[in-house]
């Protein structure tokens, strides 16, 4: 029953991640009401990998989990606050589209990965692409998500409030310090999973 429930689960999140996806990027990298609803349903349901982890249904070390997760949710809260702008941009491109892209093409890897993984089976584009596309998808998207932080920042005049500047050298001292960390790790794992 908890194989079907995982396979479900990450059968589910693969295709809503690809629906966001597409949404997105039909609608010229902005989100409307409906594309927003669906990336809080996809990014909210990723709490459940906190759960997973603790109960130990999957191999995923809880705390690392519950950092990349919280990460994520903290960004999406300020997405839903700045619903519709304005959104600072680099080149042309903003901190939202960065992030969705990255987040949406990472999941549906990720997820659909995980699934044959479950289904016992094995296909070698897909474990190439999930142990590979992340050398630029992991930058690309905190990248994104830095910029998002930096719009909320520049909106709520973070020069002139003492609280603001000390909760934005916190979250900034986490990035510095678990964005490494995850990166390696998934390095590591391309090396056991690739390059072996």
């Amino acid at each position: 029953m908890l194989k079907i429930y995982l396979q479900f689960y990450n059968f589910s999140l693969s295709l809503l991640w690809a629906i966001v996806l597409v949404l997105f990027v039909a609608d010229s990298g902005k989100l409307d009401f409906v594309s927003l609803t669906l990336l809080n349903i996809a990014q909210g349901a990723a709490l459940l990998e906190i759960l997973h982890a603790a109960l130990k249904w999957v191999k995923s070390p809880v705390f690392t989990t519950a950092i990349q997760v919280s990460s994520r949710i903290f960004i999406l809260i300020l997405i839903n606050i700045f619903h519709g702008g304005p959104w600072p941009e680099f080149m042309g491109i903003s901190g939202l589209q960065l992030a969705v892209f990255a987040w949406s093409l990472t999941e549906i890897i990720r997820y659909a990965y995980y699934l044959t993984l479950l289904r016992n089976t094995s296909i070698a584009v897909l474990t190439w692409c999930r142990y590979t596309f992340f050398i630029f998808l992991y930058p690309i998207g905190v990248t994104g998500e830095l910029m998002i932080l930096y719009a909320w920042a520049t909106q709520h005049g973070i020069a002139v409030d003492q609280w603001q500047v000390w909760f934005m050298a916190v979250v900034a001292v986490l990035y510095i310090l678990f964005f490494p960390k995850m990166y390696l790790y998934m390095w590591k794992q391309r090396k056991e999973k690739i390059l072996n």
